[in-house]
């Protein structure tokens, strides 16, 4: 128990997973923060590891982990009586829970018995609103260069980049075709109305050095490129692809 009475945090294999606790008190809005033990709208210790970073909307214990972000001001964050993120990732849809038989996590619906926010894939997947001080969707661009098969070709290229998006819980904002839809489609990142472009399959981006361009563009106006079997890391390289025969 907590000095205030409250029942401590609990540090099951979901909590270790970064998806928080899984029992009802999570529903329920605690008088105290369950690590540091302030009240709500006070502010959390200095080495509490539930408080988030108002910057980046992370844990700010990671914050200080990161050579990108250590040192950096992660605001006044108080105790609000909620556990950080959680309330998005169950608006979003984004649980997991423990398959015994499978000995990992799985993703599962927010009501399913003994799950817990899905914070991993909060980070990777959702867009931190400072302004607003929650989690949002990402926003997605769908991209394919031109591409022989006429419209039928296309939009089953589309679609696949659809069920991408909707697999990822990303929010598509708008659709772009040839090199004039690619320049549309890095201004909508550059101007802040999209976070991601999505292509069908990796040669859809376009062909040779020209892919690697392209990923570097998107990087530059603060975005990244995915899709379907398309992995890249932090520096632009591609370390998964998948591509199409047309």
């Amino acid at each position: 128990m907590t000095p205030a009475g409250q029942p401590e945090a609990r540090t099951d294999l979901v909590r270790a997973s970064g998806a928080g606790p899984t029992d009802s008190m999570e529903e329920l809005p605690r008088g105290t923060c369950p690590a540091c033990h302030v009240a709500i709208g006070e502010v959390h210790r200095d080495d509490c590891d539930v408080a988030e970073c108002l910057a980046t909307g992370r844990k700010r214990m990671w914050c200080r982990a990161q050579p990108d972000t250590a040192g950096h001001d992660c605001g006044r964050a108080d105790w609000t009586g909620w556990w950080p993120a959680h309330a998005e990732a169950r608006e979003f849809g984004w649980h997991v829970r423990w398959d015994l038989e499978a000995r990992k996590f799985v993703r599962c619906a927010p009501d399913v018995e003994g799950s817990g926010p899905d914070l991993t894939r909060l980070y990777e997947h959702g867009r931190w609103d400072q302004e607003a001080r929650r989690w949002v969707r990402k926003r997605a661009v769908l991209f394919s260069r031109a591409v022989r098969g006429g419209r039928a070709t296309l939009e089953e290229l589309t679609k696949a980049a659809q069920r991408y998006c909707a697999e990822q819980g990303y929010e598509v904002v708008g659709e772009h075709v040839g090199t004039r839809g690619w320049r549309e489609a890095v201004a909508d990142v550059d101007e802040g109305k999209a976070d991601v472009v999505v292509v069908p399959t990796l040669d859809r981006l376009g062909f040779g050095k020209q892919v690697f361009e392209r990923i570097a563009a998107v990087r530059r106006a603060g975005g990244d490129v995915a899709g379907p079997g398309v992995r890249i890391d932090a520096d632009g390289k591609i370390v998964a692809a998948s591509t199409a025969e047309t």
